[in-house]
This record gives structure tokens, C-alpha cells and sequence, in this order.
């Protein structure tokens, strides 16, 4: 018998890095995520309400099995404007803005690992 619904809630999302110096520098200084903790083979960025956290030991012992089946999507008040300053930083978009439901929009950049990485918002 099942009992009480439980109250889950994410507070992690960990990605394997393959060079956590290269990843670092990408999430804090590209993206602008404020690094929190350890920068290493486990580093942790606040990124709102979720923490990401860079995991090279994870990276390393998943290879290439994953790539892509993971996608981190980051609400952003205009995807188009989001977009034009990513790719002035030097982000590779997959995907460019695109309404994937009514007024909301979506564009798909990777980070070095090649995880995908969505804008989502308003156009």
C-alpha cells in the first residue's frame, strides 16, 4: 500500500564535466553563475533556487554514454535578447529562437561537454 505523498523538490542538478577548469570558467564567467563552493573535481554554482553542480569524477566515469540526454533550461525574460549576449560570449546555439507554445520561446546552446542548455521565456 502506498502511504503519504512524498514532498519532493530538486535541489541539485549535478552534469559530468570532463575539465573542470574549462567548465568552470564557462558557467561562472560565460553564463554569469555564482560560483558557491569548492572549485575542483565537484564544483557548486547557484543558479536561483537549484544548485549545479560540475561533477568531473561523474564525467569521467560516464564517457560519452549520455551526451545530449540531459538538458538544463533557464527561464529568461526575452529568449531573443538572452541569445544575442550568449552568442557574443562565445556560446554555440544548436537551436535558435523558436515558439515552442504560445509565446514562449526556446533557444538550445551547448556548454563544453556538449549538455544542452535551453533559454526559455517570452520571445
Amino acid at each position: 500500500m502506498i502511504g503519504e505523498p512524498l514532498q519532493l523538490r530538486i535541489s541539485m542538478i549535478s552534469l559530468g564535466v570532463k575539465d573542470s577548469p574549462r567548465s568552470v570558467k564557462f558557467y561562472g564567467e560565460t553564463l554569469g553563475l555564482e560560483l558557491v563552493g569548492n572549485p575542483g573535481e565537484v564544483t557548486l554554482f547557484r543558479a536561483g533556487n537549484v544548485t549545479l553542480v560540475l561533477n568531473q569524477p561523474l564525467g569521467n566515469a560516464a564517457g560519452d554514454a549520455m551526451v545530449g540526454a540531459v538538458e538544463v533550461i533557464f527561464p529568461v525574460d526575452s529568449v531573443a535578447a538572452a541569445k544575442d549576449e550568449l552568442a557574443r560570449r562565445g556560446c554555440h546555439f544548436v537551436f535558435d529562437p523558436h515558439e515552442v507554445t504560445t509565446g514562449m520561446w526556446a533557444a538550445t546552446f551547448t556548454d563544453p561537454d556538449r549538455h544542452r542548455l535551453t533559454l526559455f521565456g517570452p520571445k
